[in-house]
């Protein structure tokens, strides 16, 4: 079976020994995984016949048990991740391509046919990738910068829609109007809110709340048809934002990526609450440790908790300021404003 859904006419390499084939343990492989996504389905595909297509010039279709049970731990080395180094793939995209032949090996040990999925370990540093943060300006900045391109209210509006719930590329550009907008009734005003929900990490539902005025604004793309963005849902489509995106990092003098929305979402959304618990819930992680990952260092030794917390606080300064004072205090510090905004509106 291709990438593309293809299905491929498996020759007769069953072995009289054993009970299940290589390409029938593979086609069931496939079709476990293809019942969950249809990409998670594609990727699988496509990485384990590069694998084998590299170890032992073979297209999966043809490769036997006697094929694998060959394959040494020396030749994943050389013929397979020594070349993929040469074609400039990272050290972690190379351990997910490992991570997904090994799952196929587990699935023939399953299936009693003697493998080895040790010969799979490599060691490799993984990159330590950094996605870049805009800060509130610079997010403002790309909001009006993404205005002026090609499909401009698509691209600003998917750029809001990634910043205002966190989620994946993918989830978010396949959004559709006939399930992915509903109203739940909020547990503590009574209020009906509008709530953003997608397939997520295995198939399930993310729901994301958002205020009436985003779901008003992104009402304007409502022309009755499936895709919510439907330029940008379109094959090879979502390169094209891509390219924006990049055009304006340079234009900031940083190498943004999609992923960077999620990150911006969170180190915004740590300013506005310093929250963790409202950001692991914003970024859709299972772990307190991901999250963290994405809220920087404190670099100012006077805004560590150390440094404030061992400090003396005179509270009698806020009665000194004059109301023009606290308001130019609050208006030069951003996190403070913006904090400060959010809490008020809470109140109305």
């Amino acid at each position: 079976m291709s990438s593309t859904g293809q299905v491929y006419k498996f020759r007769g390499t069953h072995n009289p020994h054993t009970e299940i084939s290589v390409q029938e343990v593979y086609e069931s492989f496939l079709s476990a995984h293809k019942r969950n996504s249809i990409k998670t389905f594609e990727e699988y595909n496509r990485r384990i016949v590069e694998f084998f297509q590299l170890i032992i010039q073979k297209h999966i279709s043809n490769v036997t048990l006697q094929d694998i049970q060959s394959i040494k731990h020396s030749d994943i080395q050389t013929k397979y991740v020594d070349v993929l180094l040469e074609r400039n793939n990272s050290a972690n995209s190379i351990l997910t391509k490992l991570h997904s032949v090994k799952s196929f090996y587990d699935d023939l040990l399953k299936n009693d046919l003697q493998v080895n999925p040790v010969s799979l370990k490599v060691r490799l540093k993984k990159d330590v990738k950094h996605h870049e943060a805009l800060d509130i300006n610079e997010y403002r900045g790309l909001l009006e910068f993404m205005k002026e391109e090609k499909d401009g209210e698509e691209k600003y509006l998917y750029t809001k829609a990634l910043f205002h719930t966190g989620q994946r590329r993918s989830a978010t550009v396949y959004m559709k109007w006939n399930e992915s907008f509903i109203q739940k009734k909020d547990s503590v005003t009574g209020d009906y809110v509008w709530i953003i929900r997608v397939r997520d990490k295995g198939q399930k539902w993310k729901e994301s709340p958002i205020s009436d005025d985003f779901y008003n604004e992104i009402q304007s793309l409502n022309r009755g048809q499936e895709f919510v963005f439907e330029e940008l849902s379109k094959n090879g489509a979502i390169k094209r934002y891509e390219r924006s995106l990049k055009k304006y990092g340079k234009k900031i003098g940083k190498n943004l990526s999609i992923h960077c929305m999620k990150a911006t979402a969170i180190t915004i959304g740590w300013e506005m609450s310093r929250d963790m618990n409202l950001c692991k819930q914003l970024g859709g992680h299972s772990s307190m440790a991901t999250t963290e990952m994405y809220i920087s260092e404190e670099k100012s030794y006077v805004n560590q908790l150390s440094y404030n917390m061992s400090s003396s606080l005179d509270e009698s300064i806020l009665d000194k300021l004059t109301h023009e004072e606290l308001l130019s205090a609050i208006k030069q510090n951003e996190d403070i404003k913006i904090r400060l905004i959010t809490r008020l509106n809470k109140k109305r």
